[in-house]
């Protein structure tokens, strides 16, 4: 089964990877490509062991100044981040429990009642709000922009893999069944009037991956 890979990755990513683990095989054609704007070393400087630092994707962990990020406690999303975070160096206090930048701000508010959190993210992402007794500082770290993309490529793939909503916007209603990598990415989908054909349990590549595998080969159908 070939699988539209719409992330900005080399063929060695952790998605392609993943779905070449499950037999399953990676068509690379990026919708969205990313800049990195600044490693938000200014505002890394200002954290002490006992803050936070919130990454949500492992494009950001890999984007912010690495040693600096050594020091506070990290959050992140979901298992891609945890292990890029880990292979850094970085301490990780927090994963969320449901895969999502959301829920993971929740656990934040329940946990943290002090103390200063940092949250470097995309240009296309609103800072969350503080909370009393917290300091939040929210960075603009990168910028997300479609990119022009073959779009044949519908004609030579079973199935379209999004992990973002931003991804979902690029590709469009398409008549291909979808695979989203979580609940955020699927209601993007839904908003088009799309249902997913598979969403992956856990916000991970290789949750996603296996998601797919373990379906039976779809059949093309019109989006609603």
């Amino acid at each position: 089964m070939k699988i539209w890979v719409t992330r900005d990755e080399e063929s060695d990513g952790p998605l392609s990877t993943a779905l070449r683990e499950v037999d399953l095989d990676p068509v690379l054609e990026p919708v969205l490509e990313r800049h990195v704007l600044t490693d938000a070393a200014d505002s890394l400087a200002t954290l002490r062991s006992d803050d936070w630092l919130i990454l949500t994707s492992a494009y950001a962990v890999n984007a912010v100044h690495a040693e600096l990020a050594r020091i506070p406690r990290v959050a992140v999303v979901g298992e891609p981040s945890k292990l890029a975070a880990e292979a850094k160096g970085f301490r990780v206090g927090l994963v969320s429990g449901r895969g999502d930048g959301k829920s993971l701000f929740e656990e934040l508010r329940a946990k943290v009642s002090g103390g200063k959190i940092c949250y470097p993210r995309s240009a296309l992402v609103w800072p969350p709000k503080s909370w009393p007794g917290v300091d939040l500082i929210s960075p603009i770290l990168y910028e997300t922009t479609s990119c022009d993309y073959d779009r044949s490529v519908a004609k030579r793939v079973d199935v379209v893999s999004v992990g973002s909503p931003s991804a979902v916007d690029a590709v469009g209603a398409v008549n291909l069944p979808f695979a989203s990598i979580g609940p955020s990415t699927t209601k993007a989908l839904k908003r088009l009037g799309i249902e997913p054909w598979v969403e992956a349990t856990h916000r991970s590549f290789a949750s996603l991956a296996k998601a797919i595998a373990d379906h039976e080969s779809p059949s093309r159908h019109q989006p609603a």
